[in-house]
């Protein structure tokens, strides 16, 4: 398992990398070890989907059930 530095490190880059796309950029490259990922804008679905799985990761290895998102955020579509 991947430890808990290394998953929120990629978490920063990923989520650095959705910001980006959502301001317009056309590609932007996550890595994560010795690998990368490049990303479109057609692919937010699945740079959002690596977000999840990264969140959940962190918290199950802080001991958690799931990310913790205060109760005073409210996604808005």
């Amino acid at each position: 398992m991947t430890d808990l530095a290394t998953l929120e490190s990629w978490l920063t880059e990923a989520r650095t990398a959705q910001h980006a796309l959502r301001l317009g950029r056309q590609t932007v490259t996550v890595r994560f070890g010795d690998r990368a990922v490049e990303y479109a804008p057609a692919n937010l679905a699945q740079l959002t989907s690596y977000i999840g799985s990264l969140e959940r990761q962190i918290a199950a290895a802080k001991g958690l059930r799931g990310p913790q998102v205060s109760p005073f955020v409210r996604v808005l579509g």
